[in-house]
Parts: C-alpha cells; sequence; structure tokens
C-alpha cells in the first residue's frame, strides 16, 4: 500500500515529539531529585541541568539545520522560537495554576534568571543586526558578539548560584531564629508535604534516569 512521503514525515514529528514529552517528565523528577540530594538548590539545577536538558531539541535540531540541511533560518528560527514558546508555556501554567499569579511564588533566584536570559536573548538579536547591517564583518570567521554570549552564559550561572546560596542561608538563618512552634494538630500532621521525598531514592541513580532521559530527547531531536 502506497504512503504519501509527507505523511510519514509527519508521523516521524508526531513520534520524535512524544518521546520528547516521555522523557521530559523523567527529566524533571530526577533533576528534582539531582536538587534534593545535592543541596545546590531547585533554581540553579532548573538552570545548569534542566534547562540544559529540555534545550538538547534545539541542540539537536540546530545542528542538524546546520551540518546536515545548512539553514542557519532554522537553527535561528528554531533557538528564538523556544524562547517564545517557553514563556507561552508560563502564561498556560498561570492559568491552570488556580492559586493566584504563578510568578508571584517564584523565588528572587528565578526572577534573576529570567532577567539575564534576557539580556543573552538581547544579545542574540544585537548580533544579528549587526551582521545583517555591516558588511565588513561578514567574512569573519566567527562574530564577535558569540565569545560575549558564552561569557554571558558563564556569568550568569555564577550569579544565580551564589543568589542560590545567599537564599539558602537566609532561609536556614530565619528557622534557626524563629520562636518554637506550638504542638502540631493531628490536621498538621496529615497535610501532604511541600515537596515530593526522595529519602528512597539514590543520587546515582537520580543522575541514570536524567543522563538516560537527555540521551532519549537528543535522539528524538536529531
Amino acid at each position: 500500500m502506497f504512503v504519501d512521503p509527507l505523511i510519514l514525515l509527519w508521523l516521524q514529528l508526531a513520534a520524535a515529539v512524544a518521546l520528547i514529552a516521555a522523557a521530559a517528565t523523567f527529566l524533571a523528577r530526577s533533576a528534582d531529585a539531582i536538587a534534593d540530594k545535592t543541596g545546590l538548590g531547585r533554581s540553579f539545577i532548573g538552570v545548569v541541568m534542566l534547562a540544559t536538558a529540555t534545550s538538547l531539541p534545539e541542540l539537536g535540531t540546530g545542528v542538524s539545520a546546520i551540518v546536515l540541511v545548512n539553514e542557519s533560518d532554522l537553527a535561528a528560527g528554531d533557538a528564538f522560537g523556544s524562547n517564545l514558546f517557553n514563556l507561552l508555556i508560563i502564561g498556560l501554567l498561570d492559568i491552570y495554576w488556580r492559586k493566584g499569579p504563578l510568578l508571584t511564588f517564584v523565588s528572587y533566584t528565578s526572577a534573576l534568571v529570567g532577567a539575564l536570559g534576557g539580556l543573552l536573548i538581547g544579545l542574540g538579536a544585537i548580533a544579528m543586526i549587526i551582521h545583517n547591517l555591516a558588511v565588513s564583518v561578514a567574512d569573519w570567521r566567527v562574530s564577535p558578539v558569540s565569545p560575549l554570549m558564552l561569557a554571558g552564559f558563564l556569568v550568569a550561572i555564577f550569579l544565580v548560584h551564589r543568589a542560590e546560596c545567599s537564599r539558602e542561608r537566609e532561609t536556614s538563618s530565619d528557622e534557626y531564629e524563629a520562636a518554637p512552634a506550638a504542638a502540631p494538630s493531628y490536621e498538621d500532621e496529615a497535610a501532604p508535604a511541600a515537596a515530593p521525598s526522595y529519602e528512597n531514592e539514590s543520587l546515582p541513580r537520580a543522575f541514570a534516569v536524567y543522563a538516560a532521559s537527555a540521551a532519549v530527547v537528543v535522539g528524538a531531536a536529531v
């Protein structure tokens, strides 16, 4: 039976999307377990590990767009379009949250991440404007803005880590100085935990699940 090649392409895309969506669940859980076990903080782990892993589709498709089909517009459109879609996700999650504005519950560290991300996006936009207007830099081997973006990312990671450590110290200090609370009631004991517990999950296993999920994401992205 003859099948339209275009239909096969759509089916391949749907299968890749399904694999990435399934792997994302394991990525989020393993990254949360790593943050809990290492004490590095969820914002820092979110930026370094979870954001890196969830950006692997952009890395895979971006490299494939340049190496396999030689289309720079595909690579740039994928990277910047992903940023736009991520902001749409925040809006959709806010609608689902139903406990007040979602962004009022995020920490200062997450706000810092958003501001630093905006600066790096601005650098990328400036680079495209420069290379579209200045013919003299068209023959350069590497854009002069690219090293700035790499340095900006490393500085952003350092600032996020420092902010996360400062927040952890303030939280520990507040808990130490707080007066002893009254004896918990039955309702308090029955209340659900604010965050999942990973007491029975080892750190090596969390890293293994993270690496396997990331590998699935990379394969599906290509």
